[in-house]
């Protein structure tokens, strides 16, 4: 039957079944090895993917086992890649019209804005500040088209001129060496705009402020005011600018003061004059450019405080700390109308508890700056006598001095920036407490002794070593024949010289070496205190205690025989 089945099949190439199966068996038997032999070459050809796989885990486990390094600090990358500084410069030189202008602007905010110093060194070198300042200076002048035939859309030019001090601000993020080539290119002509564009703004913030304004006349820009109050006489307008205001103006109303344009012009224009002020050789220039401090001491004096962006009022402070690092400038800085009540109005600001984290912020920076400010005015001979008559600059610095507790106390910030304040207050005392005699009996006498519990308060508490050499070095210069007895009638000041002079035994005993400087401020008051006290007189005790601690005073004669005689007994 199964001959039957396969006839068809085997017939036509095999004699008979069983021919056919063993040759079928045959072919099976080749299938089966030619698949053991591509299993093979198939497995031969996996193995090396396998061990690359293999490998490519244990490099993985590697690499996870490394230890990873935290990246440096993150910096804003220039947009050179995308815009040519050339190119910049050459489209703000080119644009006209007010579309071309806006775009102008927007490629010079996008090219800028990085904090490479040296790409900003680049972009200096390039012209792009020439070109800037050209665009403000034209921009300035078409707000000068007040006549009715021409009238120029100011909100408008305002935000052009906000933008464009704000790329300019970016470009003078140089260094000093690049912004001092550029002072010397641009400088009177920018100092010229800015100075008008902060009187302006200022002005513009006083009448809003004033209590008989009205919303549609406080909503309009300066521009506008000046166009609808153009009946005013040139005398008039001469006079106001003559005499700059340095007292707080009055203030009721609050329409439509400040927007994001101007407010931005603020910032930057006071950004921009830090900016300069960070180059010492520009600095007498710019401090000696006709309105330049009236212009900063009236936004400084604004009030309210939030009537100003309170960046514009700590880059203003900045600006004069600064400036009156120059020698040339301190004298003239002391003989400004109001910028010493000014940098005490700002150190007499108090926190609140329920400030906001930036307002309290602000006050701290503020007062920093400004006993930084006054502490650099301290240093010339001709300011000690003036600054020593002032009570209110006194006052102020016996404030800071002792000024330790602030919100947010854990944080090393708001630390650092209170233990600066302490320190510049406490170097303005040492300083001026070096002027003449009358002016060191009157610092002695202020408020029955303030001053001299204030120095003993940071001598005896203060966890600031240089903050308690000051304060030693300014008792050093206090004390005078006229002021020893002020000085010795207070015991805790004495105590505060007595523990002082103690350490420094210990830490000689110890072969430990004690600071020089207290100790010879230390040395040197107690000297003059000897000179000074006698006998006689009813301080005498007091200083009489501080020397025994010092100098113990050697057995007397009878004490001395008396254990001569007992060693003589016991031997």
């Amino acid at each position: 039957m199964a001959e039957a089945m396969l006839a068809d099949e085997y017939r036509s190439s095999h004699d008979n079944l069983k021919q056919w199966e063993i040759e079928n068996n045959e072919k099976a038997d080749s299938g089966t090895v030619d698949h053991k032999r591509k299993s093979e070459d198939h497995r031969r050809e996996e193995q090396p993917q396998q061990e690359q796989q293999d490998e490519c885990d244990e490099s993985r486990v590697e690499q996870k086992s490394v230890v990873i390094n935290v990246p440096p600090k993150r910096r804003k990358i220039s947009n050179a890649c995308l815009f040519n500084t050339s190119d910049v410069v050459q489209a703000l030189n080119k644009c006209m019209s007010e579309e071309e202008r806006f775009d102008a602007i927007q490629m010079a905010i996008s090219a800028f804005d990085h904090t490479d110093q040296f790409t900003h060194d680049a972009e200096i070198e390039a012209g792009a500040d020439i070109a800037l300042v050209k665009m403000l200076v034209f921009l300035e002048f078409k707000t000068g088209f007040r006549r009715k035939p021409i009238k120029a859309n100011l909100e408008a030019i305002t935000r052009e001129i906000s933008l464009t001090l704000q790329a300019l601000e970016m470009v003078y993020r140089a260094s000093p060496e690049a912004i001092l080539t550029s002072f010397k290119r641009v400088g009177t002509d920018l100092l010229h705009n800015l100075v008008i564009l902060v009187d302006e703004e200022v002005m513009t913030r006083v009448r809003a402020y004033s209590p008989h304004v009205s919303p549609e006349t406080a909503s309009m820009s300066s521009v506008e005011k000046s166009t609808t109050q153009a009946d005013r006489t040139e005398q008039d307008s001469e006079a106001n600018r003559n005499n700059r205001s340095v007292t707080p103006p009055p203030y009721g109303n609050a329409y439509g003061v400040g927007n994001w344009d101007r407010d931005l012009m603020l910032r930057k224009t006071s950004k921009i004059l830090g900016h300069f002020a960070r180059v010492g050789e520009a600095t007498k220039a710019i401090a000696h450019f006709p309105g330049l401090l009236g212009s900063i001491l009236n936004l400084v004096n604004m009030r309210p405080y939030d009537a100003v962006p309170w960046e514009a009022r700590l880059s203003c402070l900045w600006t004069i700390a600064n400036l009156a690092c120059c020698a040339d400038n301190m004298v003239l800085m002391m003989c400004t109308p109001g910028l010493i009540n000014a940098l005490v109005n700002v150190g007499f600001r108090q926190t609140e508890p329920s400030d906001p984290l930036e307002r309290t912020m602000e006050i701290l920076r503020a007062r920093s700056i400004a006993s930084r400010a006054i502490y650099n005015l301290s240093w010339p001979v001709e300011n000690k006598i003036p600054m020593a008559s002032n009570i209110a600059l006194v006052r102020v610095l016996c404030q800071l001095a002792i000024q330790r507790k602030a919100p947010y106390a854990k944080s090393n910030t708001v630390h650092d920036i209170m233990v600066q304040t302490r320190r510049h207050a406490i170097g303005a005392i040492r300083n001026i407490a070096a002027a003449p005699r009358r002016s060191k009996i009157g610092l002695c006498e202020y408020n029955n002794g303030k001053l001299l519990d204030v120095l003993t308060d940071v001598a005896l508490n203060d966890s600031n070593e240089k903050a308690v050499e000051l304060a030693f070095a300014a008792m050093h210069s206090l004390a005078i024949h006229d002021t020893a007895a002020g000085i010795v009638e207070r015991p805790a000041l004495v105590l505060a010289l007595k523990n002082q002079l103690l350490a420094e035994e210990d830490e000689k005993r110890a072969g430990t070496r004690a600071d020089d400087g207290v100790r010879s401020h230390v040395s040197a008051t107690l000297l003059v205190l000897e000179r000074s006290i006698t006998v006689d007189m009813p301080q005498y005790e007091n200083l009489r205690e501080l020397l025994h601690a010092i100098h113990p005073s050697p057995p007397s004669d009878s004490e001395s025989t008396c254990s001569e005689a007992i060693n003589t007994a016991e031997v």
